[in-house]
């Protein structure tokens, strides 16, 4: 395998991620429809999602790569089995919150490998995409930190109120 082999595999991982998180995405944006405040950031951050998981194919597709059907076939079902976990819970959207800060710092830590890797090899269109998304992915990580005590008040209000 050679460097540049790994970094399109690194790629095909981020890739299935990012499919991953948009079945989880779809299924939280249903459970929010009780939370104004939230639904329309799900929104926005499943079309950020679904644009980053073109931007990292381009990024394959330009290096020679192709994306990883079996990745993406794994990560799909992972997204799904996620999305329908927490469903049953009366505390669903505190451990969608939890569980979405989780994702989105792992994504902030694998594209900060990925760019490093990227520079290394010089390869500065995949540094300046990774980049990019890293960027996004962070800014969603620092919301969900901002809104989670919001998140929780209104949860148990709703649960004492039952």
């Amino acid at each position: 395998m050679t460097e540049k082999d790994l970094l399109i595999a690194w790629l095909n991982d981020a890739h299935a991620m990012e499919n991953a998180l948009i079945q989880i995405l779809e299924h939280q944006i249903k459970d929010a429809q009780d939370f104004p405040h939230v639904q329309p950031k799900l929104e926005q951050h499943l079309e950020q999602t679904r644009r980053h998981a073109e931007m990292v194919k381009g990024c394959i597709e330009t290096l020679g790569g192709k994306t990883s059907t079996v990745k993406t076939g794994m990560a799909s079902l992972f997204g799904q089995m996620q999305a329908l976990s927490t469903g049953p819970a009366k505390d669903e959207m505190v451990k969608n919150a939890l569980a979405d800060y989780a994702a989105e710092n792992f994504e902030v830590a694998s594209y900060t490998a990925i760019i490093r890797a990227a520079h290394d090899l010089n390869d500065q269109q995949t540094a300046s995409v990774c980049e990019q998304i890293r960027q996004e992915d962070e800014e969603m990580a620092n919301w969900i930190l901002q809104n989670l005590p919001t998140l929780v008040q209104q949860t148990l209000k709703a649960v004492t109120t039952r």
